[in-house]
């Protein structure tokens, strides 16, 4: 007998993650392009995400404690999944929510340390909590 139960359960959704700690804020406009190949496949990349971007592809991927190569600091501000081809590869993706000025909750990033917030300037303001 097939299972039919398309229940959500805990184990298989999230709730979203407030990164922003003021009503402050400006996104990227037109969105930035997130290079799949730098992805696991089918990841989900979270809200709080520190992205770079690779300054030969032109594309976004998930800051990696260094800025060699890399530019353009901005943080994500939705969660976005990857679905593979049936090639079992990320296609890139576009996204939208990206902020590139405001307040954030420092404990609620991801990959966070202090060279990114260097090379983010004073766009983007750290607040504990």
């Amino acid at each position: 007998m097939a299972n039919n139960d398309l229940t959500t359960r805990r184990h298989a959704a999230e709730a979203a993650r407030e990164i922003k700690a003021s009503a402050h804020y400006t996104y990227v406009v037109n969105g930035i392009t997130l290079d799949g190949s730098k992805f696991a496949p089918g990841e989900l990349v979270k809200e709080g995400t520190c992205l770079v971007r690779d300054d030969a592809t032109k594309k976004y991927e998930k800051y990696a404690a260094t800025m060699v190569g890399k530019s353009t600091p901005m943080i994500l501000d939705e969660s976005i999944k990857f679905v593979t081809t049936d090639l079992g590869v990320n296609p890139d993706v576009t996204a939208g929510q990206v902020l590139v000025h405001g307040a954030v909750y420092n404990g609620m990033l991801i990959g966070v340390d202090a060279a990114f917030k260097t090379a983010v300037g004073t766009a983007i303001r750290f607040v504990q909590g």
